[in-house]
């Protein structure tokens, strides 16, 4: 009986039958094509001149495309985990497999060659095919969903990053879901990295792009603002305001270029004016406080729920047309992944209806 061929043979087979000329579909010529003995588990050959070539190494494809978006070995390296000697002897190592210049120097920076942005292209189609690979391959496996991070920022995480994890724990008992607080410019790198599994964020102007070539989005919906009132402010009783009218007030922001401060900044951009902040807080309890102290106002999301003290209202803001749009990020593939469709999922249900609360009027707070 003809001995079975193991797995690595049967992969170096396939990879060999691929790179053949096209030929009629032979299962038996496939099947007896038999790797030289020298070739290493990191190798595949050509069947057509027995050459050995290497196989692309997924880990050294992640450093072309970390040097593609960071620009420097040592970000790309970060981004990784690694040591940027580490990261120059992958890349070195692709060039070689590569057998033309994939980097060159531009000042202080690496820019990819012509063939360098060929191969970054192809990389993330195949990034992405092992993230569904994966997906698929731990699909198969019966309630092991694992563990996956997610990472948002702060009113986020109490309104849609908890509610989505509790909603798991009955139907995904085996699943552990980690929440980590996130800022704005890095989250996607950690997405991109691995240090994170889920990103939800928020875009200020127009809806989520879905030509991301690192991501697949999946649209949350949208949220709007309230203006956070002391309850001695002239405007605390109209149930709504111009923002325009307010271009003489002090306000209290979160920390400097993080969403909501974008979205305060771009709202009041489309009034007409710069809103002076005063006061930065990262806590929204804190900026509730400065608030209800009369030392400023605020720009608080509606989805959020927040817990509004008694000195404070809320007005609806008018005259601009800036909406959060909130939206889920996972690798490109990645999505097929149980657990974090599961997540996802969740995450969806959670977001759809809106689950806004109702503002808190001068009238409420005479009660």
């Amino acid at each position: 009986m003809r001995e079975l061929p193991s797995l690595r043979g049967l992969a170096l087979r396939a990879s060999a039958f691929m790179n053949r000329a096209p030929l009629p579909f032979d299962l038996g010529a496939w099947a007896s094509m038999v790797p030289p003995a020298n070739c290493e588990d990191n190798q595949m050959f050509t069947a057509g001149n027995g050459k050995l070539m290497c196989m692309v190494d997924p880990a050294r494809l992640k450093v072309l495309v970390a040097l593609h978006e960071q620009g420097t070995l040592h970000a790309a390296a970060s981004t990784l985990h690694i040591s940027p000697s580490a990261a120059s002897q992958q890349l070195a190592t692709l060039t070689r497999e590569a057998g033309v210049p994939l980097a060159e120097a531009d000042g202080r920076k690496l820019r990819l060659t012509d063939a360098g942005r060929v191969l970054v292209d192809h990389a993330y189609a195949m990034l992405a095919l092992l993230e569904r690979a994966m997906g698929e391959i731990q699909a198969t496996v019966n309630g092991e969903l694992g563990r996956i991070t997610v990472g948002s920022f702060p009113s986020t995480i109490s309104s849609l990053l908890i509610p989505a994890a509790l909603m798991l724990r009955d139907s995904r008992p085996r699943l552990q879901v980690d929440i980590r607080e996130v800022t704005a410019p890095d989250c996607l790198d950690q997405l991109a990295g691995g240090d994170l599994d889920v990103v939800v964020e928020v875009e200020a102007e127009g809806a989520p792009c879905g030509d991301d070539a690192r991501h697949t989005r999946v649209e949350l919906g949208t949220d709007d603002f309230d203006l956070a009132l002391p309850i001695a402010h002239p405007s605390a009783g109209e149930p709504a305001i111009a923002l325009s009218l307010l271009r003489g007030e002090e306000w209290v922001s979160t920390i400097e270029g993080d969403a909501c401060d974008r979205l305060l900044h771009l709202a009041c951009a489309s009034a007409g004016f710069r809103p002076r902040v005063r006061h930065r807080v990262g806590d929204w309890t804190a900026i509730l406080a400065l608030v209800e102290a009369g030392m400023g106002i605020a720009f608080i999301p509606r989805a959020a729920r927040l817990p509004i003290p008694g000195g404070v209202v809320t007005v609806a803001p008018t005259g601009h047309d800036i909406r959060r749009h909130i939206y889920a990020a996972v690798r490109r593939g990645a999505e097929v992944r149980p657990a974090i469709a599961a997540y996802l999922a969740a995450l969806k249900a959670v977001a759809s209806p809106a689950r806004g609360y109702e503002p808190r009027r001068a009238a409420d707070s005479d009660s």
